[in-house]
């Protein structure tokens, strides 16, 4: 049911059953409305069950979102892209686990799916690869991301990107597919690019964490006016297998590597959004990055979460 600005969910997109039960509500911080949290309880999957509209949905990601002065003021692209220290340990993070799933070669086709302003693709480039496209769905970050990396990046989501006939033996998505209305149709879109063999990265907060469990309503990845879907490791895989996608099992090694790699995006994730968040939540995650400095990064890391969550693969 939509009225005005906001719409009903009363179906899980996963599962598609409609015993939800709300759990918390929250008012959105650019619109003012109030939003609904609900969870399925055949599946679990937490969802915004009273969201906005694709069209009111879409209009949140203007110039003044990259700015920092949008839904989530964590993330002030503009002012990133200013300082690249900020975000090198992600985009370090992402190109190792690149490396430990795909190996050494610079030749790899590598799509960026939310590429946003183009941080993860001048970093690739940067390093020598060659074969980059990106995928963004504002019409400000897109040419910004074009204009800063040369790279071939489409304006629009990844359903009705033109990517032709192109297939990627790696899938990456950073901080993504929280945003989708429609994530059913998401990751079968996902799994017909991968070239077989290709890997779907990506990060997301994950619902089941510590960091979620500890904090319950509020946990700082809630927020309603953009983040419309929380997942957890069981969720995330029963998409991947609807959608014809493995979950990549890592060898002890891989495992160790890939966990180095989520303590490089752990950490530079703290460190932006302190620099980028006003107020008492930008104090916090700064306080963090000081703190994972004293007892280490990898409790940081687990604390999260983030690294419990599966990655896909293409048979």
């Amino acid at each position: 049911m939509t009225t005005g600005a906001q719409e009903t969910v009363d179906t899980c997109d996963l599962c598609h059953g409609k015993d939800l039960v709300a759990f918390a509500t929250q008012v959105g911080k650019t619109t003012g409305l109030t939003f609904t949290f609900v969870q399925c309880t055949s599946c679990g999957l937490k969802f915004i069950g009273r969201r906005l509209t694709a069209e009111r949905n879409l209009a949140l990601y203007d110039e003044s979102y990259f700015r920092g002065a949008g839904f989530d003021a964590a993330v002030n692209y503009v002012m990133m892209e200013d300082n690249g220290d900020l975000r090198r340990g992600e985009n370090e993070g992402i190109i190792g686990k690149i490396r430990v799933l795909k190996g050494e070669s610079l030749e790899l086709r590598i799509l960026d799916v939310g590429c946003g302003t183009g941080s993860l693709l001048r970093a690739l480039r940067d390093h020598g690869y060659t074969n980059l496209s990106g995928v963004e769905l504002s019409a400000f970050a897109a040419n910004f991301a074009r204009q800063a990396t040369g790279a071939n990046v489409a304006t629009g989501d990844l359903l009705s990107a033109p990517l032709g006939a192109a297939r990627f033996a790696v899938i990456n998505a950073t901080e993504v597919i929280e945003h989708l209305r429609e994530p059913s149709a998401f990751f079968p879109r996902v799994r017909e690019l991968l070239a077989p063999g290709g890997v779907f990265i990506y990060s997301t907060g994950n619902a089941s964490g510590p960091y979620a469990r500890l904090l319950g309503p509020r946990w700082p990845y809630f927020h309603p006016e953009g983040h419309l879907v929380y997942y957890r490791p069981e969720t995330l895989t029963r998409y991947f297998r609807r959608a014809g996608l493995d979950v990549f099992v890592p060898t002890r090694e891989q495992r160790a590597e890939l966990l180095r790699c989520e303590d490089a995006i752990t950490n530079s994730q703290l460190l932006y959004m302190g620099a980028s968040e006003p107020g008492t939540k930008g104090t916090v995650f700064r306080l963090g990055a000081r703190v994972t400095k004293r007892v280490g990064l990898r409790a940081a890391t687990l604390f999260q979460g983030k690294c419990f969550l599966p990655l896909g693969v293409r048979r």
